[in-house]
């Protein structure tokens, strides 16, 4: 990396608002952002890994609850990074800097809402004031500076109420930590004026980091397909078919993301931007959440009845994840961003919706009549509703290339 232009020093400059998509500059994830991202695989983790041991409507709670901050602290970094991300020793070292209190939170959710509560606590804030810091230093330009204004002083507001939570007791203290994630949360909406007076979201970029993250929610699915083979006392060909019945739930939620949001892009208007952002964070919720179902039902005999709470973890998991899905498409372009090829006409992408709401109802009728099923029919038939709207999918961008052709 040169520190060097013409003489003068760039490794501490201030940052300059990036304009990839008003110079048509398709704009990749970089190293930085990949190696950041690790941080959110251990929270992600130990997320997975705490409804697993509670699965339970207080268990599923709490997951959410702690789920939030987490999600948007990412959130919030790709939003920053997407506006001003430099490639200087400067960017990289704050980049450095939070992902140690995101280690603190890693640690601490197992006991959140417990003895670790204020572990929990201090390392959001840090990271958040650590963000403050990065908005207060950026905004070149008068918009700039007001969109800067604007975020740190809705974000200081939360951050006041969380230092403050440090000192209350349960449960006060977890209704200020809801009121401060709700402003933090409140205040994008607030600054979306003066966003559309700034250079367009990035096409390339923003998709990709928000599809990496999915990715690595897809993970807990996977690695719990295959910690529930390895915990089996012996191998049976029982356990290695509900290993990959497991494994067919992961593959065919990558099939729907992938082909149905990441394939396409946001409409290209701040409002849809915003939905279409606050959208992944209960669908990576749902996913992780089907990731502590498979892990779960491996703690059951194959020929035995799934426990009622596991049962309908899944379901509701699954369920959730289609309709979320479905939503995401309704916010989304009909075409390929990548190869500006049309995926799916108007029309049938109104049809692959109403696939999807049908699918997370046969979901939830599978939670409420299928509870008598042990866990092979139960993966088999969560993994057959997730194939109907992906076959379907791949039936309707078929049709519409031969249309098109």
């Amino acid at each position: 990396m040169n520190v060097f232009i013409h003489g003068k020093h760039i490794w501490w400059q201030k940052p300059k608002i990036r304009t990839d998509e008003n110079i048509d500059k398709e704009r990749k994830a970089s190293w930085l952002e990949l190696f950041y991202d690790l941080m959110f695989v251990s929270i992600l983790a130990q997320l997975s890994h705490s409804l697993f041991k509670h699965i339970s409507w207080e268990g599923f709670g709490e997951f959410i609850f702690l789920f939030i901050p987490a999600w948007w602290i990412w959130n919030s970094i790709t939003y920053y990074n997407e506006r001003y991300e430099m490639n200087d020793i400067r960017h990289r070292i704050f980049t450095f800097l939070n992902m140690i209190p995101l280690a603190g939170i890693a640690f601490s959710v197992h006991g959140a809402m417990g003895d670790k509560a204020n572990i929990f606590a201090v390392s959001y804030l840090i990271s958040r004031i650590l963000l403050i810091y990065l908005w207060l230093t950026a905004g070149e330009t008068k918009i700039g500076r007001r969109l800067s204004y604007l975020f740190t002083s809705g974000f200081s507001i939360s951050v006041i109420i969380w230092i403050v939570s440090i000192y209350t007791p349960a449960p006060y203290k977890f209704i200020l930590w809801g009121t401060g994630l709700l402003i933090d949360m409140i205040t994008p909406i607030v600054t979306l004026k003066t966003q559309a007076q700034l250079p367009k979201i990035s096409t390339s970029h923003i998709p990709e980091r928000f599809g990496l993250l999915v990715i690595l929610t897809i993970g807990e699915t996977v690695v719990a397909s295959v910690n529930g083979l390895s915990s089996a006392d012996i191998f049976t060909w029982g356990t290695a078919v509900s290993c990959i019945l497991g494994l067919s739930i992961s593959f065919l939620i990558w099939w729907l993301y992938i082909d149905h949001v990441m394939y396409r892009v946001f409409k290209r208007n701040v409002w849809h931007i915003l939905g279409w952002s606050y959208l992944h964070l209960p669908l990576t919720i749902s996913i992780t959440a089907v990731g502590s179902g498979i892990l779960a039902i491996f703690t059951t005999s194959p020929e035995n009845l799934v426990p009622l709470p596991v049962h309908w973890l899944l379901c509701g998991a699954v369920a959730s994840t289609l309709l979320i899905t479905g939503l995401l498409g309704l916010v989304s372009e009909n075409e390929d961003h990548h190869h500006k090829l049309i995926v799916f006409h108007r029309k049938n992408n109104q049809m692959l919706f109403s696939f999807k709401v049908i699918s997370a109802a046969l979901a939830i009728a599978l939670g409420i009549f299928g509870s008598s099923f042990n866990m092979f029919l139960l993966l088999g038939l969560l993994g057959i509703i997730l194939a109907i709207p992906a076959i379907q999918g791949l039936h309707l961008w078929i049709a519409s290339h031969l249309k098109i052709n």
